[in-house]
């Protein structure tokens, strides 16, 4: 399906999404002068190696000559190492601070955070809330449809409901701490798929993504997940407030120059 989407009528942001060994300094120097309106965003940093940094480590994090919008990721499952991260970072002027809530990889790898944490909403809420209280404003999460444990027999992926996504989101969001959901619109496994194959075999649900956005006004949603930047033209609005996008523009980076000269992105959701 294709969802078109104009951004600079509607004040849409385009964003390129965290990816571990990538979205590093070096990549954002080369992405920032193509797209310089683009919200970049760090890789998932971990907060418990965010808890006595050294200056060289803050300045890899944020170059004192890095310009333009940028988001720092943590991933971590304890509130007190989390607001710890948050504190240490203050001085960088990051944009925004996110809580990685949507990677199956970290749970996997044995820690009890990532997409691990969208089993818990209250849980969830709690290391935002003390992220907020940290970062003296509202943080934003990053997470999927939903999680689920294993494959159903004989490979199948569970079932998805629009309502589990929205109780979440409610959960995580209803005191304040968090004012911004980005939303890769598949379901997590948390065990039985490697990384890359959880980024192919759940089927992609942008259509929840957009019923979220509509069910929740007052948040700021971001739609990620199989998008990509190379079709533009006008088209309507949405209640989208965000699009992400992360592999295409690795495979195409060319095309960001091109999205910043025009006035609308048409995204292809592939499915």
């Amino acid at each position: 399906m294709a969802v078109s989407i104009p951004l600079a009528s509607c004040g849409v942001q385009f964003h390129v999404a965290p990816l571990q060994c990538y979205t590093n300094q070096h990549l954002r120097a080369l992405l920032r002068p193509l797209c310089p309106s683009a919200v970049l965003w760090t890789e998932m940093e971990k907060a418990e190696g965010l808890q006595r940094p050294s200056a060289v480590d803050l300045r890899s994090l944020r170059p004192d000559d890095e310009r333009g919008p940028l988001v720092l990721q943590l991933g971590g499952g304890g509130a007190t190492q989390l607001a710890s991260a948050v504190r240490a970072t203050a001085g960088l002027g990051f944009d925004e601070i996110n809580l990685n809530a949507g990677c199956p990889s970290v749970e996997t790898g044995g820690a009890s955070y990532g997409a691990s944490l969208m089993l818990d909403g209250h849980r969830t809420r709690s290391l935002a809330e003390a992220m907020a209280e940290a970062h003296g404003g509202a943080v934003s999460v990053k997470c999927r449809l939903a999680a689920r444990a294993s494959l159903l027999a004989g490979g199948r992926v569970p079932e998805t409901a629009f309502e589990e996504l929205a109780e979440y989101v409610d959960q995580i969001s209803h005191t304040g701490a968090v004012s911004h959901v980005v939303v890769h619109a598949r379901a997590a496994i948390l065990g039985g798929l490697s990384p890359s194959k959880n980024r192919q075999v759940p089927p992609l649900q942008p259509d929840l993504v957009l019923r979220l956005a509509e069910v929740f006004p007052g948040l700021r949603i971001t739609l990620n997940g199989g998008l990509s930047a190379s079709d533009l033209q006008d088209a309507a609005a949405t209640r989208l407030d965000g699009l992400m996008c992360g592999r295409t523009v690795l495979r195409r980076p060319l095309d960001l120059a091109r999205h910043s000269r025009q006035v609308a992105v048409r995204v292809r959701v592939r499915v």
